[in-house]
């Protein structure tokens, strides 16, 4: 009905609640902002999409465009401490986002992506080097950061040993 190009058409057929996912999904691959915790999300979602639900050809690639050009951003965040920064071009480090962006990387790589040459040994050296920095005070309220900072190095067969025992001394 219509002229071409101008009505688009989608069935959703679920046994629970309607999600919406269609609509989800295009504002997803159209976000419009770019801090790190944003992008990463934004490619992290599009790397589950076909876990989630079948995709057109036309879809899955893409997809696939939009997951590459994600992790392509990540040299722009990055820091000459191998950190990602929370907006690109800024020069310090952002903890959670870093950890978050490794992540990312790393569940990109599994499912076959390539990531730019240099940011994961530098971002895996900066996580490596703020694990073994951190240590427990009943006043520091990263202890959920420093947890997921070493599930991620573990993740890459980086475990941390010493800073795992560190962090779980410290919480007796």
């Amino acid at each position: 009905f219509g002229l071409s190009g101008t009505n688009d058409l989608s069935l959703e057929v679920s046994s629970i609640v309607p999600i919406n996912l269609n609509e989800r999904l295009n504002y997803l691959v159209q976000y419009p902002h770019g801090c790190i915790e944003q992008t990463t999300s934004k490619v992290l979602a599009q790397l589950m999409l076909s876990e989630l639900t079948n995709l057109s050809p036309q879809k899955a690639y893409d997809v696939q465009k939009n997951v590459q050009s994600g992790l392509n951003k990540y040299r722009g965040f990055q820091t000459v401490s191998g950190g990602m920064a929370y907006w690109q071009g800024n020069r310090t480090s952002d903890e959670w986002g870093s950890i978050y962006a490794m992540h990312c990387i790393t569940t990109a790589e599994a499912k076959g992506y390539r990531i730019p040459d240099g940011v994961k040994p530098a971002l895996l050296n900066y996580l490596k080097s703020e694990a073994n920095r951190w240590t427990y005070s009943s006043r520091n309220s990263k202890a959920q950061i420093q947890a997921y900072r070493l599930y991620v190095l573990a993740l890459n067969n980086m475990a941390d040993m010493s800073a795992m025992n560190r962090m779980q001394g410290g919480a007796r």
